[in-house]
C-alpha cells in the first residue's frame, strides 16, 4: 500500500509541468552532488588494493565525468542554441574544470590526495563523452541527409512516371 501511494507521488511529481521544466537541472546538480559526496567518502589506506581495484576505480571515474558532460552538453543544447561544437567545447571546459575542482577538494579529505593524474583521467573520460556527442551529432546529418536525398529521388520518380 506504501509502496503504490509513494510511486503514484513520484509519477505525479515526474508529470507535473515544473519538474518537467527543471528536470535536467535537477539531474545535473544530483549528479553533481552524486560526485561530491563520494568524493568526500575516505578511502581505506590499510587495504594494499590490486590492479583491479585501481583500474575499475579510475574507470568509475572516467564513467562519472562523461555523464557529468553529457548533462551539462544537455543544457547547454537546450539553452544555447549555437552551433554543437560551442555546446560540445563548452561542456568539456565545465567538466574539466569541476574535475579539477574535485580533486583540490579531495586534499581537504584525509585518506585522500588530490592529483593531477586523476584530473587527466577523468578529462579522458570528458573527451571520450565529448567524442561521443560528436559522431552522433554527426550520424544524424548523414541519416538526415540520406533521407532527403531518397524523398528527392522518390519524387524524381514519381515525376518520371507521370
Amino acid at each position: 500500500m506504501f509502496i503504490r501511494k509513494a510511486k503514484l507521488k513520484i509519477q505525479m511529481l515526474i508529470s507535473h509541468q515544473h519538474f518537467q521544466k527543471y528536470e535536467k537541472y535537477a539531474t545535473l546538480i544530483l549528479w553533481m552532488l552524486a560526485i561530491f559526496y563520494l568524493s568526500s567518502k575516505s578511502l581505506n589506506v590499510f587495504t594494499s588494493p590490486t590492479i583491479w581495484d585501481f583500474l575499475l576505480r579510475k574507470m568509475a571515474h572516467m564513467f562519472e565525468f562523461a555523464v557529468l558532460a553529457f548533462l551539462i552538453f544537455r543544457i547547454l543544447r537546450q539553452t544555447e542554441k549555437r552551433h554543437i561544437y560551442w555546446d560540445i567545447g563548452w561542456a568539456f571546459i565545465f567538466t574539466v574544470l569541476y574535475a579539477a575542482s574535485d580533486e583540490y577538494h579531495q586534499t581537504f579529505i584525509p585518506g585522500r590526495v588530490g592529483t593531477y593524474r586523476d584530473v587527466l583521467i577523468d578529462s579522458a573520460g570528458v573527451l571520450v563523452a565529448c567524442w561521443l556527442l560528436y559522431l552522433d551529432y554527426h550520424h544524424r546529418k548523414i541519416m538526415e541527409s540520406r533521407n532527403i536525398i531518397t524523398k528527392i529521388t522518390s519524387l524524381l520518380k514519381k515525376g518520371k512516371k507521370t
